[in-house]
């Protein structure tokens, strides 16, 4: 088998009704294609999900890839809170590793807590909380547990096109173990829409957007690799690394993007994307 699946999930709490109340029409509408996507997935039926997040631990110059046996986090919002708790794929995670090792990344393995059992168990930032929330909620409507799971972590100081030789090899790990895999980027774009947001106003984080929902709609992911460095800084995005990841899990596959929704309803740009 192999990677039979891509996406780009925004992790925002303004789509998660159960965290913010009532959504306004375009967090909903964004909400609404997360539906979508986790969806796609349960209809896909995967062995492993890997999920790419920019907001677990963050190891100067080195990916991550967690390898405890559970993982589990809980995010609060103004109006309530949301829980996931995963089981870990923890052999495909050390051949994943073992195979970056072998291609000369930058990569460390993770554990948490004990060395196995229950308490070996990562925590779970915003970043794959959200994303995987909605999942849960499809699996848990058709009395179904949420498949084994993987989480990686990018790291924005080494080469770009060592992201994308990382996603290559959890394609090949993927075809070697005769695993269906589904990958998630969980990834939001440009954060400085909005003179009154944390970072300000960018005209660029307007350009960046556009430019990506160009290329998710165009299958031309590898274009990522022509961004200026300069202007992603100014754009503010937390959302390239983790593509091109999965721009590199993708490459020697024939998925096709089938679902391209966009929205803005705060100071930083949303993309939901599937590939299939």
């Amino acid at each position: 088998m192999s990677v039979i699946m891509g996406a780009i999930a925004p992790h925002g709490d303004e789509i998660v009704e159960e965290l913010v109340g009532e959504l306004d029409d375009e967090s909903r509408k964004l909400a609404e294609a997360m539906e979508i996507l986790a969806d796609r997935v349960f209809l896909k039926d995967p062995d492993v999900i890997v999920v790419a997040t920019p907001h677990n631990l963050r190891i100067y110059g080195h990916l991550a890839v967690i390898t405890t046996r559970y993982a589990s986090g809980t995010w609060i919002g103004e109006k309530g809170e949301i829980s996931v708790s995963i089981i870990c794929d923890r052999d495909f995670a050390w051949s994943i590793y073992r195979e970056a090792i072998d291609a000369r990344l930058p990569i460390v393995a993770v554990n948490f807590g004990a060395a196995d059992g229950e308490f070996s168990n990562m925590p779970l930032d915003w970043g794959t909380v959200i994303p995987l929330w909605f999942i849960k909620k499809r699996y848990e409507a058709a009395g179904k547990e949420t498949p084994k799971t993987i989480i990686v972590t990018p790291t924005r100081e080494i080469p770009w096109e060592k992201l994308v030789r990382f996603g290559e090899i959890i394609h090949y790990i993927s075809q070697r173990y005769n695993k269906r895999i589904v990958f998630i980027a969980s990834a939001d774009q440009g954060h400085s829409h909005d003179p009154k947001g944390p970072y300000g106003y960018d005209k660029a984080s307007e350009e960046y957007d556009k430019f990506i929902v160009d290329i998710v709609r165009d299958n031309r992911l590898e274009r990522l690799l022509e961004l200026d460095p300069k202007f992603v800084e100014r754009a503010k995005p937390d959302s390239l690394w983790q593509m091109l990841i999965l721009y590199g899990a993708m490459k020697n596959t024939n998925l096709r993007n089938t679902l391209c929704i966009y929205g803005c309803p705060t100071y930083y740009g949303m993309l939901v994307a599937v590939f299939e």
